[in-house]
């Protein structure tokens, strides 16, 4: 696997040098950031491959760095973010997710965790822009990006979220079973504004207990100028964390239609959406 360029936003100097040379003895690149705001410039301006950040700071903290990321424009918002966390901040890990983090490492962590979680971050976004690469329609639009098609048997409905929400895309999702049952999905702002399922809204969760076990079928994607805005805000969140509650109760018994294949979803056949390996 290529090495990395790696922004790390730490604001105790001893740890984040300590930090720094671990990742450095791994092969990446390394630049270090002791404040939220100047952690938050550099990114903008280096495009890492990943950023690695502490939820405390000097100036505010890392949950402002993430969110101005997330709504950045360009290709900064789609860089894998990792957070660090102590012990005593264990509360924070579902926050890190609803800012836009892609994983979290609580400390006391080894060099070894902090560099596979870092590499795989890195490796996650290199083939989901790949796979979404393969499956473009046309060239892409600075304000809107591309529109997207594919057959559910080629690409996964948990990979085009993931590809949306890492890119922060705003637009609809619609999929379609070979037995004509329909799902549209609006995401925004890597969260879920509205969904339907049969032409009827229903809970984006609800939604996805269905919609994760249609293997034959076709999915596109639109891509529109903002999300309507009109719909209640409570439902949305981070579509990683909507898509691991859907396949967790997904585990429960599915009647499918004789157009559908039921699918296994133990976890070694899940989507790989990257957890973080906690210390002990």
């Amino acid at each position: 696997m290529d090495v990395g360029r790696i922004l790390l936003i730490h604001g105790e100097e001893n740890k984040a040098q300590l930090l720094a040379a671990s990742l450095q003895r791994h092969g990446h690149q390394v630049d270090v950031r002791r404040s939220a705001r100047a952690g938050f410039e550099r990114a903008c301006a280096w495009l890492p491959d990943c950023i690695v950040c502490h939820v405390n700071l000097e100036d505010i903290d890392g949950f402002w760095v993430a969110r101005r990321i997330r709504t950045e424009l360009g290709d900064v918002s789609s860089t894998p973010f990792l957070f660090l966390t102590s012990r005593e901040e264990r509360q924070s890990l579902l926050q890190g997710l609803h800012v836009g983090a892609d994983a979290t490492l609580c400390e006391p962590f080894t060099e070894e965790e902090l560099a596979a979680q870092v590499s795989a971050l890195i490796e996650m976004a290199r083939r989901l822009h790949q796979r979404r690469d393969s499956f473009i329609d046309g060239p892409v639009d600075s304000s809107m990006g591309a529109a997207f098609r594919g057959d559910l048997a080629q690409m996964s409905l948990a990979t085009v979220l993931m590809i949306l929400e890492m890119e922060r895309r705003t637009g609809i999702v619609t999929v379609v079973t070979v037995g004509g049952r329909k799902a549209t999905m609006t995401v925004a702002d890597s969260g879920f504004v509205a969904c339907t399922l049969d032409e009827a809204e229903r809970p984006p969760t609800d939604v996805l207990r269905e919609v994760l076990h249609w293997k034959r079928g076709r999915f596109w994607f639109r891509p529109t100028e903002k999300a309507d805005e009109t719909k209640d805000v409570a439902i949305r969140g981070s579509i990683g964390a909507v898509l691991l509650d859907a396949m967790r109760l997904g585990d429960e018994a599915t009647i499918l239609g004789p157009d559908e294949i039921e699918v296994d979803l133990s976890p070694s056949s899940r989507p790989a959406i990257p957890s973080s390996k906690r210390g002990v």
